[in-house]
C-alpha cells in the first residue's frame, strides 16, 4: 500500500525534468507559508535530488474575481511576512504585485522557461483550480501539484461524499495514518543547494519585485485597479497573527467550545478560517495543538473508530471532539466534494431530492422580496439578519451559526432559488475573508440541502431545513452582538 502522503501528489503532465533548467520553481498559490507545507517540502526534495536551487514565487494579480482592498491587504500582509522570512533564511523568494490588469501576463511562463520542474498547490476551487488545469499543458517541464489543505489527502476519496457522515467514516479510517505522517515543520531547513538565483535584468525591469511596494501596503493598495469600496478588515493577514489567534482560542475558549460555540456573545469559535483559507496556518498544526490539550493520560491509542458517529472517536474532552469534528470533518468534506465535482458552485450539483422539492415550490408566494443591494446594505425587516450582514460587510467574517440563518433567509426573501444562490455567493465572496473557499461553498450549499437530509415539507422551503430568527433569538445569546452590529434600521 502506498504511503498516505503519496495521495497528496497530483502529476499534471508526463513531461521530463529539464536537466538544463536553472532551478526548481515552487509557485506558492494557496498555502502561502514556509511551515508545515507539503508542497514546499516536495519542492525542496526535488531541489536536493536534481541539485538545483529552489526559487519560490508568490504573486498577486489585480483582475481576480472580487479583488478588493480587503482581500489585497490581507494577502499582502502575509507576503510582507514571507519576504522578511525569506531574507532571514537566505531563500530565493520572488514576489510580484500586478499594478494594473494584464501587466503580469507572461510572467509565470517566463519563470517556467528556465525551470527544471515546477511544483504548486493543489486546490479544488476558484481561480487556482483553473490555473492548475491549464498550466500543465503550456509548460515544457513536469508540473506537479501537492495537496496541503487538510489532514485527509484529497486523493484518498474516489468520489464526492454526499454527507458528513460518509466522509467522517473515511476520516476515521485514515486519520491515524495521516496524522502520524505530518508535514515537516520547517521544510526549507532541508535545502542542500544554497546557490542564489539571479533573474535577468530585463525580466525584473518588466516585472519588478514587490519588495518596495510591500513596505507601504496601504499606499500600494490605494493605487491599484481593484474594488476600493470593500475596505480592509481589522485583521492582520500574517502567520504570526494566526498563531496568536490559535493560542488565544486554546487558552480561553477550547474547553467551553461545545457549549458556547453557537452563542455570538460568547465568542467561543476559533476565528481561524481566514488564515486557513489563505494558507497562513496549516490544519495539521491546529489539530496537533488542540490534541496536545487533551486530558492527562490521553494518547493516540485512545482513538476508536465508531462507524462515522460525530462523537466517541477521539475519546477525550468533548469540547475537543466537537471542535475537531468541525475543523476536520466539516471543513474537509467540502474540499473532497469540490475535488470530485467541477460543478461544486452550480445549482445543478445539488442532490436530486433538493432539485425535486425546489421545483415543486418554485412558484410559492414570498411575503418579502429584497434586491441584492438591499441585502448588501442590511436593509431587511429582520434585526438579526441585518446584524449578521453588517458584521460580514464591516469585518469580513460572520458568526458561524448566524451564517446558516443568513443563508436560509435569503432563500425565503428572493424570487427564486437560483437568484438566492447567486446572491449568497456574491455577498460571501465579495466581503468574507474566508470566501472563495471549499468550506464557504459548503456553508452556502448546506443552506440548499448539500450534506443535509430532507425535512418536513413547508411553503417556499419544501423539504429544505427551515430556520427562523425567532427561534434563533431564543436559542442563542445575542444581546452584545446586536448591540454591536444591530444598529442598522430595519424596514419595520
Amino acid at each position: 500500500m502506498k504511503n498516505i502522503n503519496s495521495y497528496r501528489k497530483f502529476k499534471r503532465n508526463d513531461k521530463e525534468v529539464n536537466p538544463e533548467g536553472e532551478y526548481i520553481l515552487y509557485w506558492m498559490q494557496v498555502n502561502r507559508r514556509f511551515q508545515y507545507n507539503y508542497a514546499l517540502e516536495y519542492a525542496v526534495a526535488l531541489s536536493n535530488k536534481y541539485e538545483k536551487p529552489l526559487l519560490i514565487y508568490e504573486g498577486l494579480n489585480v483582475d481576480y474575481p472580487w479583488a478588493s482592498d480587503r482581500l489585497h491587504t490581507f494577502i499582502m500582509q502575509g507576503m510582507k511576512e514571507n519576504l522578511d522570512y525569506a531574507r532571514q533564511h537566505n531563500l530565493n523568494y520572488y514576489s510580484y504585485l500586478e499594478p494594473e490588469p494584464k501587466a503580469g501576463n507572461g510572467l509565470f511562463y517566463k519563470l517556467a522557461d528556465h525551470a527544471a520542474a515546477i511544483v504548486s498547490d493543489e486546490y479544488p476551487v476558484f481561480i487556482i483550480r483553473t490555473h492548475n488545469e491549464k498550466v500543465a499543458d503550456k509548460v515544457d517541464v513536469p508540473y506537479v501539484t501537492i495537496d496541503s489543505n487538510g489532514i485527509i489527502p484529497l486523493g484518498i476519496t474516489d468520489k464526492d461524499p454526499y454527507s458528513a457522515y460518509l466522509f467522517r467514516k473515511v476520516m476515521q479510517e485514515h486519520f491515524l495514518e495521516a496524522y502520524t505522517h505530518p508535514p515537516r515543520q520547517n521544510p526549507v531547513d532541508d535545502l542542500e543547494i544554497q546557490e542564489n538565483v539571479e533573474l535577468p535584468d530585463a525580466f525584473l525591469k518588466k516585472y519588478p519585485p514587490a519588495d518596495e511596494k510591500l513596505e507601504n501596503i496601504e499606499q500600494t493598495v490605494s493605487e491599484l485597479a481593484i474594488d476600493h469600496s470593500v475596505k480592509p478588515a481589522d485583521s492582520d493577514g500574517t502567520r504570526q497573527a494566526a498563531l496568536g489567534k490559535l493560542g488565544h482560542f486554546v487558552a480561553h475558549n477550547l474547553h467551553q467550545y461545545d457549549d458556547k460555540r453557537n452563542d455570538p456573545d460568547a465568542k467561543a469559535s476559533s476565528g481561524l478560517s481566514p488564515w486557513l483559507h489563505f494558507g497562513k496556518i496549516s490544519e495539521y498544526e491546529i489539530v496537533k495543538t488542540v490534541l496536545d490539550h487533551q486530558p492527562e493520560g490521553w494518547d493516540l491509542d485512545s482513538i476508536t473508530p465508531n462507524n462515522g458517529k460525530n462523537s466517541g472517536f477521539f475519546n477525550g474532552d468533548p469540547n475537543i471532539e466537537s471542535f475537531l469534528d468541525e475543523v476536520i470533518t466539516w471543513r474537509e468534506v467540502g474540499f473532497h466534494y469540490a475535488h470530485h465535482r467541477p460543478d461544486y458552485d452550480q445549482f445543478e450539483s445539488l442532490p436530486n431530492w433538493v432539485k425535486k422539492t425546489t421545483s415543486k415550490h418554485e412558484g410559492d408566494e414570498r411575503e418579502w422580496i429584497y434586491s441584492l443591494e438591499e441585502f448588501e446594505q442590511s436593509q431587511t425587516h429582520d434585526e438579526i439578519w441585518n446584524a449578521a450582514q453588517t458584521e460580514l460587510r464591516e469585518t469580513g467574517v460572520m458568526h458561524n451559526y448566524l451564517r446558516m440563518l443568513w443563508g436560509k433567509k435569503i432563500i425565503e426573501w428572493t424570487p427564486d432559488y437560483r437568484t438566492a444562490l447567486d446572491y449568497m455567493i456574491e455577498l460571501n465572496n465579495k466581503y468574507a475573508l474566508d470566501g472563495r473557499d471549499p468550506n464557504s461553498y459548503s456553508g452556502i450549499f448546506w443552506c440548499f440541502g448539500r450534506f443535509d437530509r430532507a425535512w418536513q415539507e413547508r411553503p417556499i422551503f419544501g423539504k429544505l431545513r427551515y430556520m427562523t430568527s425567532d427561534s434563533t433569538r431564543k436559542k442563542v445569546k445575542l444581546k452584545q452582538y446586536l448591540d454591536k452590529f444591530g444598529n442598522q434600521k430595519s424596514l419595520l
